[in-house]
């Protein structure tokens, strides 16, 4: 009984990871952040996205990244389905151990996220 309750217990470690791991990617700017703070923002369109900031300021990093460059890895960065499925995966096959639960972590943390969203849009 208790290794059912672990199991459930870092199965919703898991899904809320995962949920917040997708907040933070899609909803914050703390990728532009990190990469400015560590200085790596050569390698990246921080610069250019910036200058467009003023122009269009509702465009997200990861929309223009994809626009600049659409390769699959961008495409897979950009659309919360796909990086969700394998960030639930990561997450949960990190936290239980087993890949099966991958099929139940992903929809919750996709809800999770949509729950998010329709709250911070409800009281925006």
């Amino acid at each position: 009984m208790e290794a059912l309750a672990a199991q459930v217990i870092n199965f919703l470690v898991a899904v809320l990871s995962a949920c917040g791991l997708i907040i933070l990617w899609f909803d914050t700017s703390f990728f532009i952040d990190y990469l400015k703070l560590f200085r790596l923002t050569r390698f990246t369109y921080i610069e250019e996205y910036e200058k467009e900031l003023f122009d269009n300021p509702d465009i997200k990093f990861l929309d223009f990244v994809l626009v600049k460059e659409p390769n699959f890895l961008n495409k897979l960065l950009a659309c919360p389905y796909c990086f969700s499925l394998w960030l639930s995966a990561f997450c949960c096959i990190l936290a239980t151990g087993n890949i099966l639960l991958v099929f139940a972590c992903y929809p919750l943390a996709l809800f999770f996220y949509f729950i998010f969203k329709k709250c911070q849009k409800n009281f925006s």
